[in-house]
């Protein structure tokens, strides 16, 4: 049997979760739970992919479940992108590297990495020099020497080859899942909804990051006025941003940071999600949203049309009076707003972590068997 060994690069399981890590460990879950057998084998028609998982040295993080029979291999002495320039560059030539999270060695040829968007091109002011110049690096160098190059809409494909000038057939766009929300039993925010006392209000996911657009959110609320449902604020807290908002503290509820469950349970009582991001590479909060019914609200530009369809009502980023009329417009028609939950739930079931791996799979068994 032809075999080749696949080294998945565990360097993402050392980090806190968001988005990137999210997505490489739902696709890797799903990929061994659906065509991997207990030691990490795919054999197909005389052809054998085994999958082992390369760690840092010295990890101490729990082995996550998909690779508990896997061979597990900690590799050299150094940490971050040391290890993966140095160490899991090391490993066997012949050998292939599977790198999920943007990072991956420069110069191995044997590689397939997943760039999840061109934001250090798209919008330089929000990242400092050393870290645009080393993503640049790994895009132009990585990128061109991997035997492919997967990325998760064609909004951040053509992204990628409008900024690196790398030929659109070393790309593959494998879209993402979103039923990973409904692992988490919904929480729901008792306090919270007591307080509301049975009153609506709109969900928006903040973050440090300028791009994510959050005081547009707080600028269409106060041209709501004293017609603006309440807001629930999850994640990064702007203290400076409420300072200079004109909305009254009882209006804006900030929840910091919270767990999976609980934002399950915001999503399920939300009258809709706000998301006026300026640039997604393809956007995981909308779907998670929209799964659990919940209406979302969100950028006409970059990859959320693609990923959102016809079940979302858009708004232009840069203007927060479309922002409050999408809002407006749920208030004034509830009808509307359990309308558009059933058509958000229907879009959202099209995209599984399942069809994400059965995809992977077909591009490493080309790439490899080519």
């Amino acid at each position: 049997m032809n075999s080749k060994t696949i080294w998945v690069n565990g360097r993402y399981l050392a980090r806190k979760i968001t988005g990137v890590e999210r997505v490489a460990g739902e696709i890797l879950s799903s990929l061994a739970v659906e065509f991997l057998d207990a030691n990490g084998c795919y054999d197909h028609d005389g052809f054998q992919l085994h999958f082992k998982l390369a760690i840092e040295s010295d990890s101490s993080f729990p082995i996550p479940a998909f690779a508990k029979g896997w061979d597990i291999k900690s590799v050299g002495q150094h940490k971050g992108h040391v290890w993966e320039q140095l160490d899991l560059a090391s490993l066997p030539a012949e050998d292939w590297v599977l790198s999920l999270c943007n990072t991956g060695p420069l110069f191995r040829a044997n590689q397939v990495i997943f760039f999840h968007d061109a934001q250090v091109y798209a919008i330089p002011q929000n990242f400092d020099w050393k870290f645009k110049w080393w993503y640049k690096a790994l895009l132009n160098i990585a990128g061109r020497r991997s035997k492919k190059i997967l990325t998760n809409s064609e909004f951040s494909k053509s992204e990628l080859i409008k900024y690196t000038g790398i030929s659109e057939k070393n790309f593959e766009t494998i879209l993402l899942g979103c039923e990973h929300i409904k692992k988490f039993i919904p929480e729901q925010p008792l306090e919270l909804l007591s307080k509301l006392k049975g009153k609506p209000y709109v969900l928006a996911v903040s973050s440090a990051s300028p791009n994510k657009n959050f005081s547009s959110v707080l600028k269409a609320l106060e041209l709501l006025g004293d017609k603006a449902p309440h807001c629930v604020i999850v994640g990064q807290q702007y203290s400076k941003v409420f300072k200079e908002s004109k909305l009254s503290s009882d209006r804006v509820i900030e929840m910091g940071y919270v767990s999976d469950e609980t934002l399950a349970g915001l999503y399920e009582n939300a009258m809709c999600l706000v998301f006026p991001s300026f640039y997604e590479g393809f956007g995981l909060p909308p779907l998670e949203a929209m799964l659990l019914g919940c209406p979302v609200i969100t950028s006409n530009c970059s990859s959320l049309p693609e990923v959102c369809g016809s079940a979302a009502l858009y708004c232009d980023p840069n203007d927060p009076s479309t922002i409050s009329d999408s809002i407006s417009f749920l208030v004034q028609n509830p009808e509307k707003v359990n309308a558009l939950r059933e058509a958000s739930k229907a879009h959202a079931q099209n995209f599984t972590w399942k069809k994400s791996a059965t995809h992977l799979l077909r591009v490493l068994e080309k790439s490899i068997t080519i």
